[in-house]
């Protein structure tokens, strides 16, 4: 059971008011329910636990990069045949920072040709919309695995591949350490 006091100090009588409230990261599954302190129920919920991934799982590549407020991008691995037949797959490992990141982010990995033009991408939240990095618990590793799209711009030779954050309600970037807004992975992909 967990209060969540009022924000407000007055009232009128009919007042609108947002609360918030996390649920623990070791919270069990169940049922919960919302209710006023009179002990009228709001609504109900179903809350599924998931299963908290501590031991680093293999990558092949090492990456390195904190993204600020969200975690480390340890790594990845890439498919190995890249083909114009063969939609790129690309699994992202992340680690999660000491808090989850106040703002829900959406993932990008992009291949772009050598004019620097955008030939192939997947935008999604982690894990396919089932890990948003304001879930994420501190210290857990999270496998976000993406299958690129080619656009009508793709064409064999050599790409390279990024990946970076944005905020899909304003589409602002997660800015780096460095002030950049994507981290290159690789800069020589063949696509045959």
């Amino acid at each position: 059971q967990v209060d969540v006091p009022s924000q407000l100090s007055s009232h009128e009588t009919i007042t609108r008011e947002w609360r918030s409230l996390r649920i623990p990261a070791d919270a069990p599954s169940g049922n919960a329910e919302l209710m006023l302190p009179d002990g009228t129920i709001i609504r109900r919920y179903r809350i599924e636990s998931l299963p908290m991934m501590t031991d680093q799982p293999d990558y092949e590549i090492t990456v390195g990069e904190t993204f600020p407020g969200v975690g480390e991008l340890v790594g990845y691995s890439l498919s190995e045949a890249i083909t114009l037949d063969t939609p790129p797959e690309v699994t992202l490992l992340w680690q999660a920072g000491d808090s989850p990141s106040e703002v829900s982010y959406t993932v990008f990995v992009q291949l772009l040709n050598a004019d620097g033009r955008v030939i192939a991408q997947s935008d999604a939240l982690p894990m396919s919309g089932s890990r948003p990095t304001t879930g994420w618990r501190e210290g857990e590793y999270i496998e976000d695995r993406h299958v690129l799209a080619y656009n009508d711009l793709a064409s064999t030779g050599e790409a390279t591949l990024i990946v970076g954050m944005y905020d899909a309600t304003n589409n602002q970037r997660l800015r780096l350490a460095d002030e950049s807004d994507y981290v290159i992975l690789a800069d020589e992909v063949e696509i045959r």
